[in-house]
């Protein structure tokens, strides 16, 4: 009794200690002459002593502590960041540090958690930001619209007198046509549509719900219509492993996708942060890889993840917490009605699990599926593996060990999986995604698999391990007769006899890295056969902030994303794709191809991707309004890729501003009107 009873009271006294601790951080006043911002961080009411942490979750801490502070705040592992006090005064501990300006809210550092005699708690906070200046949105001019204005626009209408009631899809006409997707309305007192292929048809039946809504019933202006897509692939990609997004609300983003005749959906469920889609014969990957914890301290005072992984982007750390976006999965049944979904509206999806890089979520299951079985023949890493490396994530850990049998027996399961569900589902498998960007440099160098590998082969260069994964990865895939997919790391610096025998084994790359000095890597790709989708950063992107705006959601490391800029892509000019720069500038693009690789073979071009990674979100409202309408220039060029202003070389060239008007007035006119309708959070005008 008396046990119990001290239990009791010890733990009445934590309560009481951490009751009322809560976290204040205030943005500082940027330095002109060293361009840094003296950042305060106040626990208020903090218990006494020195033997309690404070862990938060950042984009990057740069710097350390000032004069004055009581205490340090030092990287644990990615962006998880620990805070130690020194001894103080009173009840409220002030921590100064020098980083950054800040240059978004949304990048202040949140998640945090105050750990105090072995006992971890989720803190309250409070932000105090310094005044910011609303940066207004681009100008254009509103002009009057047409029922038959859509986005993606139509190829071609020809109005004529009259109307005709339109109650229902009628029975489509299957001709012969030379492109696919091509479809004809005739609406003349009755309603026909021809068709060259099921897809003609879907989209057919699409613009005929677009008409209707434009008009606002059912009775529709006369006219012939004529259309189809310039681009077969017309894709969007959706992060959920940095952050989750639930079964419910991706059908719901299928719908919308739908709405735009888009193509793909590239579900991307395998990074760092997380492995969300389950694979039956490994449940960690799932039940552990999908989930965060709070690291546990062992004996040796070392912190380890034993429920889940480490706290990321929003700094869950409670892995029970299922209305954090830092946790939950697919299940299989979920996956199958996913995919069923998608291509009852064409919608083919392909699924993407980033390897050998970006794979920390399988590389720390696989290691708890071991911990569990036994079974060490599907590890991912190697004990004796003492190579040090930090990725662009800032994790030490996350790169997959290329030498080990067991990594290919893993990812063998893995394609078998993905293959049964969507053969039991009925639905093309057009390709798996398997990523092959951003390996950290380093990664490899002091593991006795890798060493022994590269002696086995004569080899001196660590990157030659690449073309030994890579071939690896083919031989799973002929094996099974699927198709592969990559970012555009991933044909990238291969020996030529593995170069060359992927290219026979791709279905497309996607490429991502168009910035300054490597916008030329996909005409050069692609005039070499590679099918290359245009996943531009600089117009795709759309997880990019809209504007500088400080009260916009969004990374920026590659500039500002908003709808005039995803408008001005341009697939087969894409040196003058973008117009005005990240200040709202006119760009001189008179000139930028002089000196760049020419694109001389169109055919390789076969699609355009928008991008939605999901550092930054934590909630379905987060990604509807990074994406709507943002996306709606990157799903007009990829329907209509050749504009008419294609081959303007003055960034305000009339052509150009007219059809900017037209389309941004349909996006105003037509599509936010549709977003209310679909009861999303969208991103009105600024």
């Amino acid at each position: 009794m008396r046990c119990l009873l001290s239990a009791m009271l010890a733990a009445f006294v934590l309560a009481s200690c951490t009751e009322n601790v809560r976290v204040v951080w205030t943005e500082g006043e940027t330095d002109p002459a060293t361009g840094k911002a003296v950042h305060t961080l106040t626990v208020v009411n903090a218990p006494e002593g020195t033997d309690w942490n404070l862990w938060l979750t950042s984009n990057h801490i740069s710097s350390g502590e000032v004069d004055g502070t009581e205490g340090v705040i030092a990287p644990h592992h990615g962006c998880l960041y620990k805070m130690t006090p020194y001894e103080h005064s009173g009840k409220d501990l002030t921590v100064l540090y020098t980083d950054s300006p800040l240059q978004r809210h949304c990048w202040a550092p949140e998640g945090f958690v105050l750990e105090h005699k072995g006992k971890v708690k989720k803190l309250e906070a409070e932000y105090v930001f310094l005044p910011s200046e609303r940066i207004p949105d681009f100008p254009y001019n509103q002009v009057e619209t047409k029922v038959w204005d859509m986005i993606p626009s139509l190829k071609k209408v020809v109005p004529a007198e009259g109307v005709t009631v339109v109650e229902a899809m009628p029975e489509v006409t299957f001709v012969e046509s030379c492109k696919p997707g091509w479809y004809r309305i005739t609406l003349d007192g009755t309603c026909r549509v021809e068709a060259a292929d099921e897809d003609g048809a879907f989209y057919a039946k699409v613009t005929l719900d677009n008409l209707k809504r434009n008009a606002g019933g059912n009775e529709l202006p006369d006219m012939v219509i004529e259309d189809w897509p310039d681009l077969d692939y017309r894709g969007f990609m959706l992060d959920i492993s940095r952050n989750f997004t639930t079964k419910d609300n991706i059908l719901k983003f299928i719908e919308l996708l739908s709405h735009y005749k888009v193509s793909v959906f590239h579900l991307h469920f395998g990074d760092d942060e997380g492995w969300r889609l389950e694979i039956s014969k490994f449940p960690e990957l799932t039940s552990y890889g999908a989930y965060h914890a709070f690291p546990e301290k062992n004996a040796e005072g070392e912190y380890i993840e034993t429920k889940g992984l480490m706290p990321s982007y929003n700094g869950g750390a409670d892995p029970k917490d299922m209305s954090s976006s830092a946790n939950g999965h697919l299940t299989k049944e979920d996956y199958i009605e996913i995919i069923r979904y998608a291509w009852e509206r064409r919608i083919e999806v392909i699924p993407e699990f980033d390897t050998p890089g970006h794979s920390r979520a399988a590389i720390k299951a696989m290691e708890m599926y071991a911990a569990r079985t036994g079974d060490t023949s599907y590890l991912l890493s190697e004990p004796e593996d003492k190579s040090k490396y930090v990725s662009v994530q800032y994790y030490k850990d996350n790169a997959i060990n290329v030498a080990l049998p067991s990594t290919y027996r893993f990812l063998e399961v893995v394609f078998d999986e993905l293959i049964a569900y969507h053969k039991e589902a009925g639905v093309p498998l057009p390709a798996i995604h398997v990523g092959g960007d951003e390996v950290p440099g380093g990664a490899w160098v002091d593991s006795p698999a890798c060493q022994k590998v590269m002696k086995e082969r004569g080899w001196d260069n660590i990157e030659l391990l690449k073309s030994y994964y890579v071939e690896n990865v083919l031989d799973i895939a002929e094996a099974r007769g699927v198709k592969i997919s990559g970012w555009q790391e991933l044909v990238m610096d291969l020996e030529d006899h593995v170069y060359q025998r992927m290219k026979k084994n791709l279905y497309s790359i996607n490429f991502w890295h168009t910035g300054e000095g490597q916008e030329e890597f996909p005409y050069k790709y692609a005039n070499d056969g590679v099918p290359a989708v245009l996943s531009n950063m600089t117009n795709t992107y759309v997880d990019f902030a809209y504007t500088p705006d400080k009260l916009e959601r969004g990374l920026s490391w590659g500039g500002f994303v908003d709808e005039r800029r995803s408008f001005s892509l341009l697939p087969y000019d894409i040196y003058r794709s973008v117009r005005w720069d990240d200040r709202g500038r006119m760009r001189d693009i008179s000139a930028l191809p002089e000196g760049k690789v020419e694109l001389k073979a169109k055919e390789n071009i076969v699609g355009v991707q928008a991008q939605l990674w999901t550092e930054t979100v934590r909630s379905f409202d987060h990604v509807t309004y990074y994406v709507f309408p943002k996306v709606c220039g990157v799903f007009e060029r990829a329907w209509n890729a050749s504009p008419v202003w294609e081959g303007t070389v003055k960034a305000d060239d009339p052509a150009f501003m007219s059809a900017l008007d037209t389309y941004y007035s349909t996006v105003v006119s037509h599509e936010m009107p549709y977003y209310e309708s679909m009861q999303i959070n969208y991103r009105s005008r600024k």
